[in-house]
């Protein structure tokens, strides 16, 4: 019954077959059906048969057995199979491509041999209710008629096919006759207009589905009248012109084209462009935004105080800022996107801010570093004295961006801060020159006026008057004032001149040294100096110990009437940061209960040659503390003091544990 052979069908909605009701079948009905010459059957719509007449047996040899109410399509088509000798390993493959062409095209045709050897012409039709029927005639005819017959049922065939295309398409498709009623259409096309699915038929003129369409849906939304929207689309669609989008009720939007036949008649195209229409709104936002960026990146650019340029892989300008143009003085009609970088550095020439040399030079380095693709900072001198600092920055894809900076003024204090530098250096051959001065000749007149000084008194200070002998006392203790001025001075300008290298010094230790020098002091005076436990420092282990004696000293030099000097040095270890960046620190206190300072006289203290008392009341040359701050300074700490009036002083000395460049000094 069902050949692996080309079928046919009628477009969908040309025909439909009545349904049958099993019902009637008797009485006249089935009287008419069992006397026809055709065979005939009536299957449901889950293909069991509900009726076969006797010739539609006879025709395909079924026994009453095997033709009965409720059997398969399938079981049936399988007799026939097998009773014509087909290949067992098809017959399966063979029924399920008939089953599968009724739920397609509703319907075909084919030639089938009966297992009597007669051809037989087949034709199944799918009924509206779903059922199936099936009839069948013997091919009686003359060569002429089965050419015929052949001819027709390739013609079906061919419009089998044709059906087969439509409902495959993706667009909606329908045909349109002279009278522009609806001859042939697609399920898509169905899917396409939902509010009038159910009146879409052959034969429906286009004006009645449209104004139906009309009255089904809300107000359309291009602001027309029903009747204007009416009459504005049969205009379209009788005269077609390009192709028009319409937005419906349910959101989707579909483009339709339409085109006039040879006949009269109109071709409709529809398609579903939702997706397309979504993908512009995407692109119309993204483009918006991408404005709005790139109003921002410019705004940006122009507001840079540097220029900036970014070049493509061949030395072409891509992009600069306002900055760039205004440093250079340069058009920005002339350098624009597009222009070559030899081409500004010839403008540049142009209008002067380059020698021809320079611009050669600039022109032959700049390549080259990229081709390098290497990082490089190039300094760019311009003929009315500004210096710009180019930094060309490569990029992974080949492009460069070029920064440009106006370093005038940083040119010119490093020239200055070069020239202070060399006269500093001058300061400090000449610092060190009168240390040497006074460490050797100032100090040779000094021991000749004390030795003369020395030999009057002895040898002739029976014949000098008391007022003499009283002038040569005084020339003595202003000699050895000098002396100690100079000491002084010298130990002052040797703590840079003559530094040593940073050690681990043991403060215990060089304390236990300083008390060793002022043992005889400490005995006079009856003084205590209390200290224990202190750090290992990094240090210049002279200075370190200088500063001590100079900070104990000052101490018991600064002793109260009647009250025994107390002398407590103590230490404390304040941490770091984690990251060593701020290195863990010694804090020393030198505490006394001597005679005590106003603190609004604190920075003053560490003046060279500041006295808070006269030389009368205590001896000293003023240098000392200032001597204490410079050690304090070139090993990297702070100094600080607190004191109260008639009650003492602490000295507060911060130093780093460890120096920096203490191995390096080591």
């Amino acid at each position: 019954m069902i050949a692996d052979s080309d079928n046919e069908t009628d477009f969908k909605g040309a025909g439909q077959f009545a349904s049958v009701d099993t019902g009637q079948m008797a009485g006249p009905l089935q009287g008419l059906l069992e006397g026809t010459d055709s065979g005939l059957a009536l299957f449901d719509a889950d293909l069991k048969l509900i009726y076969a007449n006797a010739r539609y047996n006879e025709l395909f040899g079924y026994s009453a057995s095997e033709a009965k109410v409720g059997v398969t399509l399938q079981t049936l088509a399988r007799i026939s199979l097998r009773a014509t000798n087909t290949d067992p390993l098809a017959i399966d493959a063979t029924i399920q491509r008939g089953i599968d062409r009724l739920r397609i095209a509703g319907g075909f045709s084919f030639r089938f041999t009966a297992p009597s050897g007669d051809a037989l012409y087949v034709h199944r039709r799918v009924l509206g209710n779903g059922q199936l029927v099936e009839t069948a005639r013997q091919v009686m005819c003359s060569k002429e008629d089965a050419e015929d017959l052949q001819m027709a049922m390739m013609a079906n065939a061919a419009r089998s096919r044709l059906a087969h295309a439509l409902e495959s398409m993706a667009d909606g498709f329908a045909l349109f006759d002279a009278d522009d009623r609806i001859v042939a259409y697609n399920q898509q096309y169905v899917d396409l207009n939902p509010l009038i699915a159910d009146v879409i038929a052959p034969g429906r003129r286009y004006e009645d589905m449209l104004r139906l369409n009309i009255e089904r849906s809300s107000p359309n939304s291009n602001g027309m009248s029903d009747d204007d929207f009416i009459a504005w689309r049969l205009e379209q669609h009788r005269n077609p012109g390009e192709p028009h989008e319409i937005q419906m009720d349910d959101g989707r939007w579909i483009k339709v084209h339409e085109r006039r036949t040879p006949d009269g008649g109109t071709v409709g195209i529809r398609t579903d462009i939702t997706e397309l229409k979504e993908r512009e709104r995407q692109v119309l936002e993204f483009t918006d935004e991408l404005r709005r960026k790139n109003i921002h990146f410019e705004a940006a650019l122009d507001n840079m105080v540097q220029g900036l340029c970014m070049f493509a892989p061949d030395q072409t300008l891509i992009v600069c800022n306002k900055r760039y143009l205004e440093m250079y003085g340069f058009s920005p009609d002339v350098v624009k996107p597009g222009i070559k970088l030899h081409e500004i550095m010839e403008y540049s020439v142009s209008i002067g801010n380059y020698t021809r040399e320079d611009a050669d030079r600039a022109k032959a380095e700049r390549p080259d570093h990229a081709r390098q693709r290497e990082q490089a900072t190039l300094k760019q001198r311009l003929s009315d004295g500004r210096v710009i600092a180019v930094l060309h920055q490569p990029m992974a894809d080949g492009t460069s961006i070029a920064t440009y900076q106006d370093i005038t003024d940083l040119e010119r204090s490093q020239q200055r801060l070069a020239q202070y530098t060399r006269q500093l250096e001058v300061s400090n051959r000449e610092l060190q020159d009168f240390a040497y001065v006074a460490s050797h000749d100032l100090q040779e007149p000094l021991r000749k006026i004390e030795t003369f000084g020395d030999r009057l008194l002895s040898k002739y200070s029976d014949d000098l008057p008391e007022a003499g002998q009283k002038y040569v006392e005084r020339m003595q203790n202003a000699t050895s004032r000098m002396r100690l001025l100079i000491n002084d001075l010298l130990s002052y300008s040797r703590v840079t001149t003559n530094a040593k290298p940073f050690n681990p010094i043991d403060l215990n230790a060089c304390l236990d040294g300083v008390v060793g020098d002022l043992q005889i002091r400490i005995e006079e005076s009856d003084a205590q100096v209390l200290y224990e436990g202190l750090p290992t420092v990094s240090a210049d282990g002279t200075q370190m110990r200088q500063l001590l004696q100079n900070l104990v000293g000052n101490a018991l030099k600064f002793q109260r009437p009647g009250v025994k000097p107390v002398v407590k040095v103590t230490a404390r270890i304040l941490a770091g940061d984690l990251l060593d960046e701020m290195p863990s620190m010694c804090e020393l206190r030198i505490s006394d209960n001597g005679i005590g300072f106003d603190n609004k006289y604190k920075a003053q203290i560490f003046t060279i040659f500041q006295r808070l008392h006269g030389r009368n009341e205590y001896e000293g040359t003023g240098i000392g503390l200032a001597t204490v701050r410079k050690i304090v300074e070139r090993h990297n700490g702070m100094i600080d003091a607190d004191g109260v009036e008639g009650e003492g002083a602490t000295f507060i000395v911060t130093l780093p544990l460890k120096q920096k460049n203490e191995e390096t000094a080591d």
